[in-house]
């Protein structure tokens, strides 16, 4: 009796070794679609977490942010939700990179983000609109306050260009600030070996801002940019952007 056990037992687990085998080295067929469904579905989740926020908590709430490439998007988010909202983005984060990692199955090419003009949103401030907390940032802010705003940010990005000092020539790139026209530009230069975030903020908060006054107007059109850079020089320990002619 135990010898006709033993002799049907043995096949038998075999089989279950391998049904588990090949049950968890089954690949993931998850879509690239499915994916990009479930990160949508996260982020409406997001978005209604942090919407409808009644003024009466407004001094409970703070500006949070979610970058992706080169996208970034601002959210208002109560003290009480701040935990909940980083658990989201975190889960938002990871069904990105799994279908990231699902494009990258199929053989699809994602070009890394390069942003040749800084412009991304910034936030401003937040305030009261029909009882409920608005963020106002260089997108939806007033043209009677962008200009002044605009001038100051303007002052700001050249007190920290004037305060560089230079040693190589080879850790320096340009920047672009718009002018009077769209893609009618000069430049300035940034120490890419160290943290510049805080003048990408102001550069991007200043051509959003001149962006929005060049349409109100009328001045929006598309110029091609026929200033071009030659170099960056070291000149009596400053960066110095040397135009091509």
């Amino acid at each position: 009796m135990t010898n006709y056990l033993n002799a049907t037992t043995k096949p038998l687990t075999i089989v279950l070794a391998l049904m588990f085998l090949f049950l968890g080295c089954k690949k993931d067929e998850t879509t690239v679609n499915e994916w990009g469904k479930m990160a949508e579905a996260k982020l409406t989740e997001i978005k209604k977490l942090t919407s409808g926020i009644p003024c009466s908590q407004k001094d409970n709430v703070s500006i949070q942010e979610i970058s992706t490439g080169c996208s970034t998007s601002y959210y208002t988010v109560k003290s009480s939700d701040v935990n909940n909202f980083n658990k989201l983005k975190k889960e938002y984060f990871d069904l990105l990179g799994k279908q990231v990692d699902a494009m990258v199955r199929m053989g699809i090419i994602i070009d890394p983000c390069y942003e040749s003009i800084w412009i991304t949103e910034q936030p401003i401030r937040l305030e009261c609109n029909a009882d409920t907390v608005q963020l106002i940032s260089s997108k939806n802010i007033s043209i009677e306050e962008a200009g002044p705003l605009a001038t100051k940010t303007y002052d700001e990005i050249m007190a920290i260009v004037n305060a560089q000092t230079c040693t190589s020539e080879s850790a320096w790139l340009p920047t672009a600030l718009i002018k009077d026209k769209i893609m009618e530009v000069e430049f300035i230069p940034y120490l890419r070996t160290q943290d510049f975030s805080v003048l990408k903020k102001k550069v991007s908060l200043y051509n959003g801002l001149k962006y929005r006054i060049l349409r109100a107007q009328g001045q929006a059109d598309y110029v091609p940019s026929k200033v071009k850079v030659e170099k960056i020089e070291c000149v009596n320990g400053k960066p110095v952007v040397k135009l091509a002619n």
